[in-house]
């Protein structure tokens, strides 16, 4: 993409609101959005069951955690789990939108992104006057997390992420592949992929409070023989998803991203340390 044709870019809103609910894959409440165009302010979520109800924009000095999906908070306020539907406002190039929220935690519909972009294409998108933000680097950059996540990031008039995970599972193992991420390709390649889990860790994980809401329908749940709730959609589903979930945490930065990142082992935590260095890296115009 040249640079003429990024300055020919437009933000753009959703045309009409929609309205979704569901169970919050952590917490196990059923919550209920509303996601209303608005012209102006990003992303925004907006606690409607709190007195004043307050505003979290979906920004990257936010972030309260990491751990098993993103959370953002403000003083005693909190959404929980926004790497999805902020996956989908990126992937579909929603640039401003407004969600009402009565609960705290996103709900986690199937475990994938598509419940989200088929809501937004079902309203479709209203092109704003303003041109779009498009942030790209000049010079590589490298993300080096001490668990020992990596991600290596180059100059490209697209996005691109080569991404590669390593499971001890034997059903997932190595997987890896390369993704040119755009609205066709993040809808059919992206979109669908559902988060996953393994049955072994389901017990610990509830005494920390977290996956109450999960089942066998919003997860891919694993055994150590494989899948126990059906067909993958991919073979490497495993990967896509993650390569999702990097997409909705970079998302936290506002902006449109132009860039060859290439990446092993990504997660919640290295994807927000990326984005940060990212952010940084472009401030400085290096």
């Amino acid at each position: 993409m040249t640079t003429d044709q990024m300055a020919s870019l437009k933000q753009n809103t959703i045309s009409a609101e929609f309205k979704m609910s569901g169970a919050g894959i952590h917490s196990g409440e059923t919550s209920e959005i509303t996601v209303k165009p608005t012209d102006s302010g990003g992303i925004r979520f907006k606690r409607m069951d709190i007195n004043g109800h307050p505003e979290i924009p979906a920004r990257l000095d936010l972030v309260t955690g990491t751990d098993r999906g993103t959370n953002l908070g403000i003083g005693d306020v909190k959404i929980m789990t926004v790497e999805h539907i902020m996956s989908a406002f990126m992937g579909l190039e929603v640039d401003h939108v407004i969600v009402e929220m009565i609960g705290a935690e996103l709900p986690i519909m199937d475990g994938s992104f598509l419940p989200f972009c088929e809501a937004i294409t079902a309203v479709g998108l209203t092109g704003l006057p303003q041109c779009a933000e498009v942030w790209s680097i000049q010079e590589p950059l490298s993300v080096d997390c001490s668990n020992g996540t990596t991600y290596n990031i180059f100059p490209s008039e697209h996005l691109e992420i080569c991404a590669q995970i390593d499971f001890q599972h034997k059903f997932i193992g190595k997987q890896a592949g390369v993704f040119q991420v755009n609205t066709d390709t993040f809808i059919s390649e992206i979109a669908p992929a559902r988060t996953f889990g393994f049955k072994s860790e389901v017990g610990s994980l509830k005494k920390r409070g977290l996956s109450l809401g999960a089942s066998l329908n919003n997860v891919i749940i694993l055994d150590e023989e494989g899948v126990i709730n059906g067909k993958l959609r991919f073979g490497d589903e495993f990967l896509r998803h993650k390569v999702g979930d990097m997409i909705g945490d970079l998302a936290l930065i506002g902006k449109r991203i132009r860039a060859n990142i290439i990446c092993e082992k990504p997660g919640h935590e290295g994807n927000i340390s990326l984005a940060k260095s990212l952010r940084n890296k472009v401030e400085l115009n290096v």
